[in-house]
Parts: structure tokens; sequence; C-alpha cells
């Protein structure tokens, strides 16, 4: 956890949004969404490098309406580590994680891979290239894969 034992940060370039209580958060370097459930979004919002883990247990704690929840702070840090969203070397021992977990506050963090937007498009889009003249099915409506000589092949209204 660095210099300062004890603390933990968020890495840089994520992007967060807060849905309600719960959190979703974008890592634009490896293209993974996160679901962070009420808990982990407690925990994951005090993770800047300066909350000590005992000042945010006391805070996901007072959120709660409980007494302080060091185990569930240490569980969801080990999570969001594991999840790839905080600097590097801010995993806890699993002893400290696995004593006292409450039922209904184990805090939970559902990563799923995002393709980039060029790979998610569903066609070509008129102008960009295509595989071979005549393919079917590969650029969007409208339009067809086309030959312009010179190894320009790329999707457009018309062939020459």
């Amino acid at each position: 956890m660095g210099k300062n034992s004890g603390v933990a940060a968020r890495k840089d370039d994520l992007i967060v949004q807060r849905l309600g209580d719960e959190a979703i958060v974008y890592d634009r370097t490896s293209h993974r969404a996160h679901s962070l459930n009420h808990t982990a979004a407690l925990v994951f919002e005090k993770l800047d490098g300066k909350h000590s883990l005992d000042a945010i247990a006391r805070h996901v704690g007072k959120a709660l309406g409980r007494a302080p929840q060091k185990e569930i702070v240490s569980a969801t840090v080990n999570d969001l580590a594991a999840a790839d969203l905080l600097r590097p070397g801010a995993s806890l021992p699993r002893r400290l994680v696995l004593r006292g977990l409450a039922a209904g506050l184990v805090p939970m963090v559902v990563s799923i891979a995002v393709p980039p937007a060029a790979h998610a498009q569903s066609c070509v889009a008129d102008g960009f290239p295509c595989s071979y003249p005549g393919a079917s099915g590969e650029c969007c409506y409208g339009l067809q894969c086309c030959d312009f000589g010179s190894g320009d092949i790329h999707c457009a209204p018309s062939c020459p």
C-alpha cells in the first residue's frame, strides 16, 4: 500500500458513475467495467490515498448504521485490487478479510470486459476498409464493399 501503510488509492484513468447507492467504474486502460454494490462503493469513494483503512472503516460503519467495518473494508480493498482498480500493492492479507464478515454487508465487485468502441461496431461505415469486394453483410445497410483500385477497398454506396 505504498509508503503510507494502511492507505490504498484508486488508479488513475477511471471513470466513475454513481447509480443511487451503487457505482459503475470503467477502466479506460483495460476496457473493463465494474459494478460496485453499496458497500463496495462506500469504500471505493474513500480510497484516495489519504484515508487510512481505519478511517474508511468508520465511514462505512457510520453510513451503514453499524460499528466500524474493518473486515468489510479489508475484503473490499482486496476485491478492488483483484479487479485492478487500485494502485499496485493495495491488497491485504486474507486473514484480515475472513474475520467477521456479516451476511448482507459482503462487498461485491462484478467485472466485465467492454470492447473499445471501434470493436463494438456492428457494421463497417461508409469510407472505412472492408475485407474484399462483394463481401455481403460486412458494410452497413445501403453500402457495399468496393475495390477503388491500388488496394483501396472500402464500403461505399456504389462501386465504380
